[in-house]
């Protein structure tokens, strides 16, 4: 009977300490220079996490509980690559983030397949966009359907808009309830929204690095607000905000203000670059790098970016720099005089 008993504890034991299944990604990142690579997790939850590699290879595993979302961010340019994680699914990436070559199970596999399919014709846009219209519409079910839509036709000039709706119809409700497609279905406007309504930016709030909440009216009428997009580890990003510090000073004060807004993750990262908040100069920053409300809300995908508005949040213009940018507000505020 005492055997027994000691062979019953001796399987408990071994059954306790199996590994608990896992999912894992094995990288070698070809010239890799940076000593980080962020993990933003999209869904089931927004969270983010950090990978630090060596000489551009490292081993990342977790045990999701559910299927789960997340991108490789590249903090050098914000490359992003999309993976699916569950239990036992394993991948492989090697290449870079400009040319990932990926291989593993299921979804991963899958855009893995993909991202070969279009290597000799990267620098056709039309035909790569016709191969991602093509894995969409045989794979409904697939989650990396949702990054390929944002991908190819959100993140886009001029994006088709009646395209982008026929593509995410035929989606699995789970595909659709994702966070990535959720965001797209919110900036893309309804069959019967008119042509004024889309000209204008999505109310949001923040807060300055004093807690206190920024507002869109003042007591001046008609005023204009640039928002700046860029961040700490984005040195272009960072060279254009230094030019237009000098700008803002040749421009009326009353009139026309800069809300810089971060994609920061790290607070001391970003306030050591931050400059000195004024009247014309705002710094502002939530931590959450390309999960922030505002960069989300108007499909900003690279740094630098800016969005040129009035007090009404009327979206005036985008991507305005140097003499364009000064002529363009000079232009408006002496209009105002009038």
């Amino acid at each position: 009977m005492r055997k027994i008993l000691f062979l019953l504890l001796v399987i408990t034991s071994l059954i306790s300490c199996k590994k608990k299944p896992e999912f894992v990604l094995q990288a070698e990142l070809k010239d890799y220079t940076s000593d980080e690579i962020l993990v933003v997790y999209d869904d089931p939850v927004s969270k983010l996490d950090t990978i630090v590699p060596k000489d551009g290879k490292f081993t990342y595993t977790f045990a999701p509980d559910t299927l789960t979302l997340f991108r490789l961010v590249s903090p050098n340019n914000g490359k992003t690559i999309p993976v699916v994680a569950d239990k036992t699914l394993h991948m492989t990436l090697t290449g870079s983030f400009e040319s990932p070559i990926i291989s593993g199970d299921g979804e991963n596999g899958e855009y893995g397949k993909f991202l070969e399919s279009i290597q000799s014709i990267k620098d056709d846009h039309t035909a790569v966009s016709k191969k991602a219209e093509e894995f969409i519409t045989l794979h409904p079910q697939s989650f990396i359907s949702a990054y390929l839509i944002n991908e190819y036709f959100v993140q886009v000039p001029q994006p088709d808009i009646e395209k982008i709706r026929n593509l995410i119809d035929p989606l699995e409700g789970s595909v659709k309830d994702s966070r990535i497609l959720g965001v797209v279905l919110k900036s893309i406007p309804p069959k019967n929204k008119n042509e004024r309504d889309e000209k204008y930016l999505a109310y949001f709030s923040c807060k300055d690095r004093n807690g206190k909440y920024i507002t869109w009216s003042s007591s001046v009428e008609n005023s204009y607000t640039l928002l700046n997009f860029w961040a700490s580890w984005d040195k272009k990003s960072i060279t254009v905000r230094d030019s237009l510090a000098e700008m803002v000073k040749k421009l009326p004060e009353d009139k026309f203000r800069v809300l810089n807004i971060s994609l920061d993750y790290e607070k001391e990262k970003w306030l050591d670059a931050c400059k000195d908040d004024s009247k014309q100069w705002l710094e502002i920053c939530d931590y959450k790098g390309w999960g922030n409300q505002v960069v989300k809300q108007n499909n900003i995908y690279k740094l630098p970016t800016n969005i040129l508005v009035d007090r009404n949040r009327k979206v005036i213009d985008k991507d305005l720099y140097g003499n364009t940018l000064y002529t363009k507000v000079k232009q408006l505020t002496q209009e105002e005089k009038k």
